[in-house]
């Protein structure tokens, strides 16, 4: 790439890492308008090559003279439509000898798992057949092992088992014993034998909670 002792791969992990070469005098650039104008070059070749819309460039981290490279971080969005506007960060590393550039997208670290246990959760929809408008349908998952929460009419609570991605109910629903109109009450009975019945669960990749039940029929809940 660069240099037969530093490859473009070499040469990111060690940006990437805080490792920085310490630089020494720069025969390419002596006075604060020639380093301007090398700066500016640099900036505006890397914002090119990376081929990102709404671009910015951070500053750059200048290696020694031995290798003449120039290296910084390009933020932008990807401009492909299937994209759909999401953003993206490339390290880019600027040759000061020849211009040449090379740009390499930089891995998004994975986002953390939504916390799943002392949260509350409103249902969405209930074993695939959605939910009656502004019912209140709840739960919380506590980290004391106990479920709870209210199923559109009534409160509920019972003792739960998880493991992995594994989730037991191991004692029976209590709850109070309010009446409701017939709808809810038709449908506050569906949850809990869901509820009751359920054997796992999981994270959408937009945080929802999936669970699971032994029928195969799925509720989905977000965060409150």
């Amino acid at each position: 790439m660069y240099s037969k002792t530093l490859s473009f791969r070499h040469l990111g992990l060690m940006f990437c890492s805080g490792v920085v070469l310490t630089p020494i005098s720069p025969s390419f650039a002596s006075t604060p308008e020639s380093w301007a104008k090398l700066d500016a070059a640099s900036q505006a070749a890397c914002i090119k090559a990376s081929g990102l819309t709404s671009a910015t460039a951070g500053p750059p981290t200048r290696y020694s003279d031995k290798l003449l490279i120039d290296a910084r971080i390009i933020d932008g969005i990807w401009p492909q439509p299937h994209m759909k506007g999401a953003k993206a960060s490339m390290l880019c590393l600027y040759n000061r000898k020849t211009k040449r550039v090379e740009v390499q997208e930089l891995a998004t670290p994975p986002k953390p798992a939504p916390a799943l246990k002392d949260v509350w959760w409103q249902a969405e929809d209930i074993g695939g057949k959605g939910i009656i408008d502004r019912s209140d349908v709840t739960l919380m998952l506590g980290s004391d092992g106990k479920i709870g929460g209210k199923s559109g009419c009534n409160g509920y609570s019972a003792s739960y088992q998880n493991i992995d991605d594994k989730l037991k109910i191991t004692s029976p629903l209590i709850g109070t014993r309010m009446a409701c109109s017939p709808a809810l009450m038709n449908q506050e009975q569906i949850f809990q034998k869901l509820i009751e019945t359920t054997v796992s669960y999981s994270i959408s990749p937009e945080g929802a909670l999936i669970l699971q039940s032994a029928d195969g029929a799925s509720s989905r809940f977000v965060r409150k």
